[in-house]
């Protein structure tokens, strides 16, 4: 589905999103760095049939294009507040994997009418606080994940381009997030797979800790759990939203 946003810019783009189920609050899933609503698809389902579920491709990601420059943690939360508006959602249940848990994050503070917030393999962990950290990290995390994902996370960086991954990737570690977690005053769950190297232990303990209404929650998987183990990552969501 194609939905026309008009960003901060001034730029109008089309929007594409994924969308399974009918009724209830809806819930929104949002991707990572240089992902797509692709890497959604196999929780798509799983939580579809619980409820109406929406994973769309931010601009500059999958099958939206960008509106004229990079857009950062900010710029992307303005676009994806700026979406579910054109959409037509009103009260909503938020989950954001990796630089996604950032997006989606910044999107509360922006936006009211967010029931739940789930923190999925939140980036930005303090203990590898530079791009070429985090790059290892997810090089060590790649023969954790399911063959498939990596074939989706080639064919989406590749859309995405490099540099643009890497200069919203660097915007993205000078945000002192710990800080802006402390502002976001609604049920968040940080939800954390048990063998992921990106977003660990102590860290997502850490930022469990200054959400007002936090709590952490370990389950089997990688970094990937959307789609390396997206019936652990479905049950942990259905189960804290509704």
């Amino acid at each position: 589905m194609w939905t026309p946003v008009r960003l901060s810019t001034g730029r109008t783009v089309r929007v594409h999103h994924r969308e399974s189920g009918t009724g209830g609050r809806p819930l929104v899933l949002v991707h990572g760095l240089g992902m797509s609503g692709r890497s959604m698809v196999p929780a798509l389902g799983l939580l579809g049939a619980g409820g109406r579920t929406l994973a769309p491709d931010l601009p500059g990601y999958g099958r939206t294009r960008g509106g004229g420059r990079v857009l950062g943690v900010p710029g992307l939360a303005d676009a994806l507040c700026r979406w579910m508006e054109a959409v037509g959602l009103g009260e909503v249940d938020l989950v954001g994997h990796s630089l996604g848990a950032q997006v989606a994050a910044a999107a509360v503070r922006r936006r009211g009418g967010v029931a739940h917030l789930v923190l999925v393999g939140p980036t930005r962990d303090p203990s590898a606080p530079s791009w070429p950290g985090q790059a290892w990290r997810l090089v060590q995390d790649a023969p954790r994940e399911k063959p498939g994902l990596l074939l989706v996370a080639v064919r989406d960086y590749l859309r995405a381009g490099p540099l643009t991954m890497l200069a919203v990737l660097r915007h993205a570690l000078r945000r002192p997030e710990e800080q802006a977690m402390s502002a976001v005053d609604v049920p968040a769950l940080v939800l954390r797979g048990d063998r992921d190297p990106v977003a660990r232990q102590r860290w997502c303990e850490d930022l469990a800790g200054v959400l007002p209404q936090g709590r952490l929650q370990v389950v089997p998987g990688p970094h990937g759990l959307v789609f390396s183990a997206p019936e652990a990552f479905a049950d942990a969501v259905a189960g804290f939203c509704r």
